[in-house]
């Protein structure tokens, strides 16, 4: 074993871990094919696809649509400040979130806030950099008051233009009522500064007759796994959370529909149990027109 290999099993299975709890991050690690997620993650994931064995593009098109979003707010309004909130696991593949921004706008800074103490340590080994253009917060995302005063001490100042947050992944998980995840949103809402735009993903309710069967099937297999948490939304329910911003056309709809590169997408039919939006904070600028590629 070299010593970056022994670096880096430490980084992801520090003392103290406990193999009886699926961690969210390495799950989504586990269905998105990455190497790090354990024995625990891979059984959930496994227990999962009972439900459909299509599973997976839950998370694979909720990651994709995320990249699309990313490149269009940055080349199409050259933002340089960007908050990722709860993402996860860093990936190897020179697709991280960081690296897409900063191949679209290279003087970006961006903050990678995380909750989990073990996907926090990931982040600052394997992307924090040291000359302030990359830098890894461990706060809870779902605490938004204590997380933009963390914010408030890091090395570059997020309230000062248009920022970008991403909230992918995460709000989904929150295990409160419908009214307090979208206090967490508005929360997040009051301190952005006026411009700035919100990413984000939710596990879907679409309100048909064939699907909503499915969606509840898939959030009851989750709240009653070792996870114990996970929740769909209607589109009414995900508007409420955006209350006060403008979200921008296509609206509310599944991740792969959000102005997929190229043709449309040949989707599994789990494609419809997750949503994506892009919303602008204060008065919003016109709309604009979304280019034939994305990449």
């Amino acid at each position: 074993m070299t010593t970056d290999e022994a670096t880096r099993q430490w980084t992801y299975n520090p003392p103290g871990v406990d193999p009886t709890r699926v961690n969210l991050p390495y799950l989504y690690d586990a269905f998105l094919d990455g190497k790090e997620a354990h024995e625990i993650e891979h059984h959930m994931r496994d227990e999962l696809m009972t439900v459909s064995p299509d599973i997976g593009f839950v998370f694979t098109s909720e990651r994709d649509f995320v990249r699309r979003a990313v490149r269009y707010l940055a080349r199409s309004y050259c933002i340089t400040l960007w908050l990722i909130a709860g993402y996860g696991l860093p990936e190897f593949s020179g697709h991280n979130l960081h690296q897409v921004i900063r191949r679209c706008e290279s003087s970006a800074s961006v903050a990678v806030v995380e909750g989990d103490c073990l996907a926090a340590a990931a982040q600052r080994a394997l992307i924090e950099d040291g000359d302030n253009q990359t830098h890894v917060v461990q706060v809870d995302p779902y605490n938004p008051k204590r997380m933009w005063e963390t914010i408030d001490e890091a090395p570059v100042s997020y309230r000062r233009e248009p920022t970008v947050l991403i909230l992918s992944g995460i709000l989904s998980f929150h295990g409160g009522t419908r009214a307090e995840v979208a206090e967490v949103v508005q929360k997040h809402i009051e301190h952005l500064p006026d411009g700035s735009f919100i990413i984000a993903t939710h596990l879907f309710n679409p309100e048909h007759p064939e699907l909503t069967p499915l969606a509840k099937t898939f959030e009851d297999h989750l709240w009653h796994s070792p996870l114990g948490v996970g929740e769909v939304a209607t589109r009414k329910e995900i508007e409420a959370m955006f209350a006060g911003t403008t979200i921008l056309p296509p609206g509310v709809v599944p991740a792969y529909m959000w102005y997929p590169e190229g043709p449309p997408l040949i989707s599994p039919v789990t494609g419809m149990l997750t949503a994506a939006l892009v919303a602008q904070v204060g008065k919003a600028d016109e709309f604009l027109t979304i280019p034939d590629s994305l990449t």
